[in-house]
């Protein structure tokens, strides 16, 4: 199940962080309960970005129903997405970020630029993971520093060296998902290369 978070006009971005935390953090209670009761647990994830929008009411004269139009709500959806290509269930926009009262009373780290189609700006998706399980969220914690380095290596395209810094990652973490994402594109990225190479001979 995965959620988009659209807030109103006198939200502001932490209402809407804290509002994703308190979400997950209630899953988690109530996967407990499920998981008691022999049932799978419940996974979600929620996409979160800061903009303006328009809200109207669209149809005809038998069948009226209230819409929002934005760039802003399309690109919550496209994190929303995302959240499943990275198994992590919160992210948000740079936006989102940068107007947070204070990013560091969250546990936030950046995992990567996409640019949204048919846009041609990029868009930061930072990964905020205070609901994390407590050693999961410690791991991610106590590996930002080599994180990052392992992804500006990647944004490089020095694909083998970011392996070795995220399998280091890895091996400190092994819980973290977003480092086996990036280890697996650097693996797929450096068999393309060798098989380039080998046609080149």
């Amino acid at each position: 199940m995965n959620q988009a978070a659209i807030g109103s006009t006198n939200s502001s971005a932490d209402d809407a962080v804290r509002a994703g935390i308190c979400m997950l953090e209630t899953l988690k209670e109530y996967n407990q309960h499920r998981g008691n009761s022999g049932y799978a647990p419940i996974k979600i994830g929620i996409g979160i970005n800061t903009g303006s929008l328009m809200l109207g009411t669209v149809g005809g004269k038998n069948r009226m129903d209230s819409t929002v139009i934005s760039d802003a709500v399309n690109l919550a959806s496209r994190l929303e997405g995302l959240t499943k290509e990275y198994s992590v269930p919160l992210l948000i926009s740079h936006h989102t970020f940068w107007n947070l009262s204070d990013a560091n009373k969250y546990c936030i780290r950046l995992i990567d630029r996409v640019q949204v189609k048919g846009k041609s700006e990029w868009i930061t998706v930072n990964e905020v993971f205070d609901a994390d399980p407590p050693e999961v969220r410690e791991g991610k914690l106590a590996t930002l520093t080599i994180f990052m380095e392992a992804w500006v290596l990647y944004n490089q395209n020095k694909f083998a060296e970011a392996s070795k810094v995220f399998q280091e990652c890895l091996r400190r973490n092994p819980g973290d998902q977003v480092v086996q994402v990036y280890l697996d594109r650097c693996q797929r990225s450096l068999r393309i290369a060798k098989l380039k190479a080998n046609l080149d001979l």
